[in-house]
């Protein structure tokens, strides 16, 4: 009994449909397809409207199955190099506009969520080498973490222009077939690891980057926005931190706009979220918190202009704000950002 329980207390996790369209667009290289699968006919008759979002467990039996029927292994670290999700083309065109590659990868990590739902990234820096980390979210299988490991290299890669070697090191959890794994994915060094994920050097990650256009970069940024703002959350404190982030820097975080998209009422939106031991007003300073510091992380805009876009009246209030999140003053935590980032 304790066991179900815990199983009924997990979040419910639901993929992106087009990874059904995409993995069978891919098995034609191999010249078979999904329909041959009548474990996956119901999830890709061509006479349904796909759906927008499948479950977790449907996911992983059709990826399972493309392996069965592709009989590849490395079915999704090929993936990359036969088809890409146009999401994940968006993404990688917003990506590339960014000015810097530490700008690039935060823009990575915060619109991620448009690609999968079953994997995040989290970014970790250090003097010398950065680590983009893929976190499984459930229990998503192993080709789909395989194959967006594959689709992050090649994006890699592309804002290399240069070709200084900017893609050092992927972490993959297999113990088979690493040299195959490595030029699939074309960087130097393929390691076993119990996560999967990429390394970088810390010093290319500062360069400009000679893709870097502000004006495309601002109008997608709003465009991603928007599509993260719409996906469904795995529940409602999610929920409501995707509206107030949608929100922010409109003037107007009230909790009557916040409820209203999610059909209830602002007073039962207090007690539901009261029921979750939190309030409206933690979450709005909680999404101002993390939003303040990665976008002084990123260094792109003024602190006044930081201000104005988490919704603050002035500058002082923002100080003041910020102060109380880390005993520092934005100021402060700029210079120390930077200081971390040069190795100092």
């Amino acid at each position: 009994m304790p066991g179900s329980l815990k199983e009924q207390s997990r979040p419910r996790v639901r993929e992106h449909g087009f990874w059904v369209s995409v993995i069978d667009r891919a098995l034609g290289h191999y010249g078979v397809a999904l329909g041959q699968s009548s474990l996956a006919y119901n999830l890709t008759n061509g006479n349904r409207p796909a759906p927008a979002f499948i479950e977790q467990a449907n996911c992983n039996l059709v990826w399972a199955e493309a392996t069965r029927l592709a009989d590849d292994d490395l079915f999704g670290l090929r993936l990359q190099r036969i088809f890409t999700p146009t999401a994940l083309n968006l993404l990688s065109l917003s990506v590339s506009a960014c000015n810097t590659g530490v700008a690039a990868l935060s823009q990575l990590v915060r619109f991620f969520p448009i690609v999968t739902t079953q994997i995040r990234l989290e970014l970790e820096r250090d003097a010398d080498e950065s680590r983009l980390l893929l976190i499984p979210v459930g229990a998503p299988h192993p080709q789909q973490l395989q194959a967006l490991l594959g689709y992050l290299g090649r994006l890699l890669r592309q804002l290399d222009d240069a070709q200084d070697g900017l893609f050092k090191r992927a972490f993959l959890q297999r113990t088979e077939d690493l040299p195959l794994c490595q030029r699939l994915l074309g960087c130097d060094q393929v390691e076993i690891s119990e996560q999967y994920g990429l390394a970088m050097p810390a010093a290319l990650l500062d360069r400009p980057l000679a893709s870097a256009d502000p004006f495309i970069a601002t109008r997608l940024t709003e465009t991603l926005q928007d599509m993260i703002a719409s996906l469904p959350a795995h529940d409602l404190v999610e929920q409501v931190k995707r509206r107030v982030q949608l929100l922010l820097g409109s003037g107007d975080i009230s909790l009557e706009r916040i409820a209203c998209p999610l059909n209830i009422s602002a007073r039962h939106l207090r007690r539901k979220l009261s029921q979750e031991g939190t309030s409206y007003e933690q979450l709005v300073d909680e999404v101002r918190r993390e939003t303040a510091m990665r976008m002084i992380g990123e260094g792109q805009l003024s602190l006044t202009s930081i201000a104005y876009e988490l919704g603050f009246l002035d500058p002082s209030s923002f100080t003041r704000a910020f102060r109380r999140w880390t005993n520092m003053s934005p100021t402060s935590f700029r210079q120390q950002v930077a200081e971390s980032s040069s190795g100092r």
